[in-house]
């Protein structure tokens, strides 16, 4: 019998991974200011941004090996733990070197926690349950993003300057977060056993979603990188409402994902989901006014809200119980590559022949993952 979603467990586990979220995003939108502010440079400003992916990439790896070898609950306060030291320690930063440093520690310690917590959310529900229940463990990101900036600015006051005050609130929610995982209960589905070795899945078995999510996410990345120069260049001045309504289609997707693939198969709505991607990007590069951009907003975030949970519960099933942290690992990994190699292309693909050209090659990449889409389909069968 199919079992419950919305189990104590489980809600108590969402409550948590909002909490391990909140953190990392009060900062993600000012750092870069803060480190201009240590630093005087443009340059070292954005590598306090880029340390923090690229850490959480090596998080990804490193989370794998350890959810393998170590209990889940250890993984968890123990890197919870660091990210609520590092947070502590950037309350006293003074240079540039120290706060560049803590901040690579946040970003290892926020990429193992956050793919621990998302692991044990999934070991709580029932295989029959799985992509509903990913999909709305994920809008807690969404959430984080959502508020997260706004109350930055507001901790850091009319002059942006306040940046105590506002390492002091991270630093109290990484410890709330860290308080909040001492109730969490091992999951006994999540015990690791010396099991029959024929259930030792190879990565192979999830090597083609990996890499249609990694071609997503590279080709993603070009909204977040130029959409808001691109929009300049256009006149369409403040695009702040595309970002709201991106996210209203994202939430939606969430609660109507499952019904489309009962009605259609999983494979019928990852195509169209890629179809509508690829034809979003290409208008977002063609749009000529900003309404045409809030038109496209909305089936963009549904397609992407669509396929983020799909792809990921995908990986998580092909491989056993006991590898679902290694399948998160995989599918974090493949999201945060994409987005880390993405805008430096993109530069260099605008700077060549301009942002027009920067989104519909990111739609032709975006198709190109129907290709894989379709290979994966044959495999299954």
């Amino acid at each position: 019998m199919k079992k419950e979603i919305w189990t104590k467990d489980y809600l108590y586990a969402i409550l948590v991974l909002l909490c391990v979220h909140t953190g990392p995003y009060l900062l993600l939108s000012v750092i870069t200011v803060y480190g201009k502010m240590l630093s005087g440079s443009d340059t070292l400003a954005g590598m306090m941004a880029s340390v923090f992916a690229l850490s959480g990439l090596f998080a990804r790896i490193l989370s794998a090996w350890l959810l393998d070898r170590m209990p889940l609950k250890k993984v968890l306060l123990i890197f919870m733990g660091a990210m609520a030291a590092a947070s502590f320690l950037y309350i006293f930063t003074s240079t540039y070197i120290q706060a560049f440093l803590l901040r690579a520690c946040q970003g290892l310690a926020y990429g193992v926690a956050c793919t621990a917590m998302s692991t044990y959310i999934v070991q709580l529900l029932d295989p029959a349950n799985r992509l509903e229940g990913i999909g709305y463990s994920s809008l807690t990101a969404n959430l984080a993003n959502a508020f997260g900036p706004a109350a930055a600015y507001a901790l850091l006051g009319e002059q942006v300057d306040q940046f105590r005050v506002l390492f002091i609130a991270v630093f109290l929610s990484t410890a709330v977060s860290f308080a909040l995982m001492l109730g969490i209960k091992e999951n006994s589905t999540a015990e690791k056993t010396e099991k029959k070795q024929e259930e030792k899945a190879g990565l192979t078995a999830i090597l083609l979603p990996f890499l249609i999510w990694a071609l997503l996410s590279f080709s993603m990345s070009s909204v977040s990188a130029f959409l808001a120069l691109s929009s300049l260049e256009k006149g369409f001045g403040s695009i702040g409402m595309y970002f709201t309504i991106n996210v209203i289609g994202l939430v939606l997707s969430r609660f109507t994902m499952k019904p489309l693939i009962d009605r259609f198969s999983e494979n019928a709505v990852i195509l169209a989901m890629l179809v509508i991607i690829g034809a979003s990007l290409a208008g977002i590069g063609v749009c000529t006014s900003v309404w045409q951009l809030y038109t496209i907003s909305l089936p963009f975030g549904f397609a992407n809200g669509c396929l983020a949970p799909i792809l990921n519960t995908k990986m998580v099933n092909r491989l056993p119980d006991t590898q679902s942290g290694s399948a998160n690992a995989a599918f974090f990994a493949a999201g945060d590559a994409g987005f880390i190699i993405g805008p430096t292309i993109w530069g260099m693909v605008s700077g060549m022949a301009g942002y027009i050209a920067v989104f519909l090659a990111a739609a032709v990449i975006a198709l190109a993952a129907m290709l894989l889409q379709i290979r994966d389909h044959k495999g299954e069968k």
